[in-house]
């Protein structure tokens, strides 16, 4: 196929009052994989049409087409990464299987050494080609990440799969660990620096990256990527090892190793690497967005099916969140669960975490060693300010910040495909989130498919879309008493809101029946006001009302009349029947649950709040002995027999037909299931009888209406610790 180039086109340009507004395509048909921006806010999307590669520039408001490059050979070329340099100058990688790839005269390679090759390609300022070169020697390559230095310097990073000691290394360069030609599904990274002509490589190292490249401004270059080799990892890393778990089988070579995220950040000569280390948990993760902010911390995006994916508990979203219907305990012969979404700040040692967060709803799984549907982050970027946009695709109805769209409109699975894309925001500490936005969904989409403007404006390839994002609203997010952030309720239930000078600061606490206004806080559901339990500063407690039990969605209006300054914001939520989750300890708050004692590989732990019968605290120094009680207490339950009164305070009453505990064997029996007297109706108490197993066992806490046989609801966080003295002590 020959090279094509056109000059400007002026599109018209459809004028939206809604958040997202779409952009022209710029060649029809065209499937835009990537997109970047300079500083005068200029659009630079590229991907592929009919098997060739395309590139176009488009004006910031979207309304003109400055050119559109397409090129490509006699088969199928793509671009998966773009960058722009200072002077207007455009870079792109991508893979190829043309062997007649149109190369330029002198270029670094010139003729394929494997049928797929990665390449790159430098565009000028008009969109003509600079120079053109398969990338590889004569590895099976593909190129995925590329950032350029002020020099003209390209930097790519790919992946080579099978056999990597036919890819050229240039003498002294650090060295990872190289692939196997007798292991075909094995892949490992590689990085090239291209001089400004696109001539020769001045650095080329295999072992380490795979998908992403940045650069900071002292030149270090950091790579990332999702490996199925033991890579190496340095001293006093975060992560310094990973389980060899398997995520799949094949008939023909096997089981497959799962593929962990591994970064790492070489000096400028690439002769010494500063740091390695694995961000990942026992089912793996893969990067879909890599930037260093300005203390020179590193900032992933991307999926993961592990539960125990490593995050910190004072994030946005610290709990993985599974599917209500469906309890996941990993084994060999099982898949992972759902996908789902994570944002990692990275210290710039590479030692510790700043902080992590997961970002998903609940996801779907259908059945074992079937599909699963979750919500995934597909690309990320950093703003001015330094907060994370994100770019991914949602299946789920429950994706966090979904406050502004109504229930019908919010996303499900169709045919096992996603409804919508989304764009969000994350503060730079991962405290807090703006309202999500919806787009429209496109499939397979790059790791580059998300850029961020200098007015902040997020520009999301695939869906050819412009998106503005409002600021995080005054209550920043909606909790449920396991911390878990929430955009449905049901009737009945306890939440915290947490936000920014909601009221003043009061050590008061209402006395029950509970008031409708304290400290200049009221919150109505549908124009039915809700009991406040605490309000103060930051921070304000309260119960949903019963009344709503029934209805489909509600409008949450949250006004402070003493905030400062004085507030009025709606939330629409959805409405579910029961939304269960255990009150917990404050040990989750001090650091992650999992891999200590009681926790097998995979599996996230919470420590609930559990009292023993002699009334201590459930915990390593206080087990509970085998065959004695232990209470745990439960929120989110809905309408119950007997029927409790919003606002009011409970008298001691068991719950019939109630909510029962099923279990493993760590559960001999459930004893009671009770509200607490002289606490808010909105809560409940279980009472179990403990086995003899010991010294700590992990309960999978699933909830479920023992009288209707309904489907169970697990309990959120997976997995809840009981410590038990052993019987035999």
């Amino acid at each position: 196929m020959l090279l094509r180039f056109s000059v400007a086109i002026a599109l018209f340009f459809p004028r939206f009052l809604t958040a997202a507004i779409p952009l022209p395509a710029p060649v029809d048909g065209a499937y835009p994989n990537c997109v970047q921006t300079d500083a005068a806010g200029n659009i630079y999307l590229a991907g592929s049409l009919n098997g060739d590669v395309f590139v176009a520039k488009i004006s910031p408001d979207g309304s003109k087409i400055f050119y559109r490059t397409v090129f490509g050979g006699s088969k199928t070329d793509f671009a998966n990464a773009i960058a722009v340099g200072s002077d207007g100058s455009v870079y792109l990688t991508g893979l190829t299987t043309s062997p007649d790839f149109p190369v330029t005269a002198g270029a670094m390679q010139t003729t394929p050494g494997y049928p797929q090759q990665a390449f790159a390609t430098k565009l000028d300022a008009t969109g003509k080609i600079q120079y053109a070169t398969y990338i590889g020697g004569s590895t099976l390559s593909s190129g995925y990440g590329i950032a350029v230095d002020s020099s003209g310097n390209a930097y790519v990073s790919g992946s080579i799969s099978g056999d990597s000691s036919g890819f050229p290394v240039t003498p002294g360069s650090i060295r990872g660990l190289a692939s196997d030609s007798t292991l075909a599904h094995e892949f490992t990274g590689f990085l090239v620096k291209l001089d400004p002509q696109g001539t020769s490589a001045l650095l080329s190292i295999v072992g380490f990256g795979g998908r992403l490249v940045a650069l900071d401004r002292d030149g270090n270059i950091y790579l990332a990527g999702a490996l199925s080799l033991d890579a190496p990892t340095t001293a006093g890393a975060f992560q310094p090892s990973v389980s060899n778990a398997n995520c799949g089988t094949s008939g023909i070579i096997g089981p497959i190793p799962c593929a962990h995220q591994h970064v790492a950040k070489i000096d400028p000569t690439g002769t010494r690497l500063i740091f390695a280390t694995y961000l990942s948990g026992n089912t793996g993760a893969a990067p879909a967005g890599l930037a260093i902010d300005a203390d020179g911390n590193l900032v992933l995006a991307g999926i993961t099916q592990s539960p125990d994916y490593p995050v910190t508990p004072g994030a946005y979203q610290p709990q993985y969140l599974f599917d209500p219907d469906y309890s996941f305990a990993p084994t060999a012969n099982q898949i992972g669960p759902a996908p789902a979404g994570f944002v990692t700040k990275l210290n710039p040692n590479g030692t510790a975490l700043v902080w992590s967060t997961f970002f998903s709803g609940s996801g779907r799984q259908a059945s074992f060693n079937t599909w699963q549907d979750g919500d995934t982050i597909n690309g990320m970027a950093l703003d001015a300010a330094g907060n994370v946009v994100i770019y991914g695709t949602a299946k789920s109805a429950d994706l966090p910040g979904l406050w502004r769209t109504p229930v019908a409109q919010r996303p499900t699975v169709i045919d096992q495909q996603a409804s919508a894309g989304f764009v969000t925001r994350l503060t730079s500490n991962g405290v807090k989130l703006s309202t999500t936005e919806l787009i429209p969904y496109a499939p397979s989409p790059a790791a580059n498919a998300l850029a961020v403007r200098g007015d902040g404006t997020a520009i999301v390839a695939p869906a050819l879309s412009i998106v503005t994002l409002a600021d995080p609203p005054r209550v920043a997010s909606i909790a449920d008493t396991d911390n878990t952030r929430l955009v449905r309720v049901a009737p009945g239930q306890l939440l915290t809101l947490w936000g920014t000078r909601l009221s003043p600061v009061n050590d008061a606490q209402p006395a029950g029946p509970f008031p409708s206004t304290f400290n200049g806080i009221t919150v109505t559901f549908n124009g039915i006001a809700a009991p406040i339990l605490f309000a103060s500063g930051d921070q304000v407690n309260l119960q949903v009302p019963f009344e709503i039990a029934g209805q489909s969605e509600v409008t949450m209006q949250v006004s402070g009349q003493l905030g400062d300054p004085p507030f009025s914001e709606p939330f629409i939520l959805g409405v579910v029947p029961r939304l269960p989750s255990v009150l917990i300890s404050g040990t989750n708050f001090r650091g992650p649950l999992f891999g200590i004692a009681g926790c097998t590989a995979g599996v996230r732990c919470i420590q609930p709040l559990a009292y023993n019968a002699d009334g201590s605290l459930n915990g390593p120094d206080h087990p509970a002995p085998a065959g004695s009680v232990v209470t745990l207490y439960v929120n989110g339950m809905g309408v119950t027999m007997p029927s409790q009164s919003t606002g009011a305070v409970a008298m001691s009453a068991e719950l019939s037909p109630g909510l029962s505990l099923a279990c493993c064997g760590a559960v001999e029996s459930v004893l009671a299931t009770e509200t607490i007297p002289q606490s808010s109706t909105t809560l409940a108490q279980i009472r179990v009888r403990v086995g003899p197993v010991g010294p700590v066992a992990h309960i999978p806490l699933i909830i479920q209406d023992s009288a209707q046989n309904s489907a169970p609801s697990i309990l959120r966080g997976t997995y809840a610790l009981i410590w038990i003295q052993p019987a035999s002590n």
